[in-house]
């Protein structure tokens, strides 16, 4: 199977699919958000110990897990737009 058509079949197979990766992006974004915010109140209210480092680490891996869904669902979106059939709304 050449590249073009698997490329070509995975896009109709995900065809009407939108409203799960704009959930997936949503969802990404709010992980990212919080994990932001996380190391934020680590940095600012927990005072310097294993504690403050351990609460910044889980806020950096929640902001970068987050990053990395939020960021491929919406590259998976702009592909599915772009490479829709043209009469399709």
């Amino acid at each position: 199977m050449s590249p073009k058509t698997w490329l070509q079949n995975w896009f109709e197979t995900q065809k009407g699919r939108e409203r799960h990766y704009l959930t997936r992006f949503s969802i990404g974004a709010t992980l990212f958000f919080a994990g932001a915010g996380l190391m934020l109140f680590a940095d600012g209210r927990i005072t310097p110990s294993v504690t403050q480092e351990l609460v910044a680490l889980l806020g950096l891996m929640s902001a970068v897990f987050g990053a990395l869904t939020s960021a491929s669902a919406y590259i998976i979106l702009t592909l599915l737009r772009l490479f829709r059939e043209p009469n399709d709304k």
